[in-house]
């Protein structure tokens, strides 16, 4: 069931657009290279694991997961809430700590 869940989490539009925008990031590509990802770990036989939840009609997202690029990784932090019923949703966190402690704050280009 874990194994389920995060991969509806994974095939998602929300992180769908979480990744464009991240590898759009020229920020976010000084600090961790080119080819930004999500990072697979073992036990997920290799898939990412993406901590937090998506809930659209309830009108919150909370999503925590590892990236990397190939001079280095970190992990995204996205939360985003819809006030209410009918209003778009409002991006309150989107950064990426880096491993080696740098902070991005990403500026999405287009709304969640």
């Amino acid at each position: 069931m874990v194994f389920v869940t995060n991969q509806e989490k994974l095939s998602s539009s929300i992180m769908q657009q979480i990744m464009t925008t991240v590898r759009e990031s020229p920020e976010l590509r000084e600090v961790l290279g080119e080819a930004i990802r999500p990072e697979p770990v073992w036990w997920m036989n290799g898939d990412p694991w993406i901590s937090g939840a998506i809930h659209i009609p309830g009108g919150n997202i909370d999503l925590s997961f590892r990236v990397k690029g190939h001079k280095g990784a970190g992990t995204l932090y996205f939360t985003s809430i819809r006030r209410e019923k009918g209003q778009p949703f409002e991006i309150l966190r989107f950064k990426v700590i880096a491993d080696d402690g740098r902070e991005v704050n990403i500026n999405p280009t287009r709304p969640s």
